[in-house]
């Protein structure tokens, strides 16, 4: 059986739960059995990949990266430009790659306009595809009119829909997606992921950052503004008065790092949160390793209905032991195991965000207790797994047995 992907979702840079999730599942299917058609943000690094990769990798300079777009620098006149013309040279370059790659199957990391072309080939080539969602896309998509119309026509013409929570899936339905298309596979917790450090490594994260006899919160994702960052940053002053050795580290970089920045030294935070950036694997996990606690009390943005379709980070950290704290918005709910790998609070309220860290702070065996249920919930979030099943329901739609 042969796949062509085509995926704006591909590394490098590994940045963004899409990115992830589809890397993780292509990565674990047979060798040789994918051809990937993706783009070239960065191509010292992606030759440095494709190099090993197990699959076929073919990349395009005009398709830009799902969570870092085209490295652009000029006038907002041009960045529009180059929209358009991947707009334009997808549904072309794509359907001329099934053609000249003939697979048995198109899958589509994400919607992007190569779905036109995945669309066609099903109907004039008798080539099915499969489709992966993962929910902000489809209310940010329903406030642009043509946009909607492309997004929903591909949509529901897939074979298969793959997507990541059963919030997601309650979307498709309503959607219009028939119920027997969709198919629910979590985010897996990859092996660098899961990777725990050796102590060295950690207790000298600790010491970069200066975490030593501190409890730690830790927050990992863009800053942006439905992770709920601030509301953690306003919860601080209240949990400090009773653990006045809480520190908050931020891993990660986003448009809202200025106006967060200026928002912990304006509350007199500014020696208590910790804005690491952009950090590798190795370092993530030491922060993983190293907090008491993991916070993200995300919510969906009013404006644009931005949200989480399974916060993976939520995994991560229960892969690592660490109890887990998200707000009561999108997939949250097959991330969190609420009561059991964590708690799931109003993510926009700075007390309840308070009121749960301190309540575990005040029972360390529950910390304990808590941590064990999520990393024996998480163990059984593989690639492996994941792969396997795209793999399965693959062959059944084309008939190999």
């Amino acid at each position: 059986m042969k796949i062509l992907l085509f995926s704006a979702s591909f590394p490098p840079p590994f940045f963004g739960g899409s990115v992830e999730y589809v890397f993780n599942i292509i990565a674990n299917l047979p060798a040789h059995s994918v051809v990937v058609h993706t783009g070239n943000l960065y191509p010292d690094e992606a030759r440095k990949l494709d190099e090993f990769f197990p699959q076929k990798v073919i990349r395009s300079s005009f398709i830009a990266h799902v969570q870092k777009g085209l490295k652009f620098k000029e006038s907002v006149l041009l960045r529009k430009l180059a929209s358009l013309r991947q707009y334009l040279l997808w549904p072309i370059v794509g359907y001329w790659l099934i053609l000249r790659e003939r697979p048995d199957l198109v899958h589509l990391g994400e919607h992007n306009f190569a779905g036109i072309a995945a669309w066609l080939a099903k109907r004039f080539l008798g080539i099915p595809y499969v489709f992966y969602t993962y929910a902000e896309e489809i209310p940010l998509l329903s406030k642009r009119a043509l946009h909607n119309k492309i997004f929903l026509k591909i949509l529901r013409g897939a074979d298969k829909v793959i997507t990541v929570s059963e919030y997601t899936r309650e979307l498709l339905l309503k959607a219009g997606v028939e119920p027997i298309r969709i198919v629910k596979i979590l985010p897996a917790v990859s092996a660098k992921k899961r990777f725990v450090p050796v102590p060295e490594q950690v207790e000298a994260i600790r010491a970069k950052y200066s975490l030593a006899n501190n409890k730690v919160l830790l927050t990992v994702g863009a800053l942006e503004e439905r992770k709920g960052h601030a509301t953690v940053i306003a919860a601080l002053t209240e949990i400090i008065k009773s653990y006045p050795d809480t520190k908050y580290v931020i891993a990660g970089t986003g448009p809202r790092t200025i106006e967060l920045e200026q928002l912990a030294v304006k509350d007199g935070l500014g020696d208590r949160v910790i804005f690491a950036g952009t950090i590798d694997d190795v370092t993530l996990s030491c922060f993983y390793e190293i907090c008491d606690l993991f916070v993200m009390p995300h919510r969906q943005v009013s404006n644009t209905l931005d949200t989480e379709g399974c916060p993976t980070v939520f995994l991560e950290a229960s892969s690592h032991g660490k109890p887990v704290i998200g707000g009561n918005a999108g997939g949250v709910t097959d991330a969190i195991l609420d009561g059991r790998t964590g708690y799931i609070i109003d993510g926009t309220s700075p007390a309840a965000v308070a009121e749960r860290v301190c309540f575990l702070f005040n029972h360390p065996e529950l910390i304990r207790q808590i941590g064990k249920q999520g990393y024996e919930y998480t163990a059984s979030l593989t690639p492996g797994k994941n792969a396997a099943m795209v793999w399965q329901f693959s062959q059944q739609m084309i008939n190999i047995k």
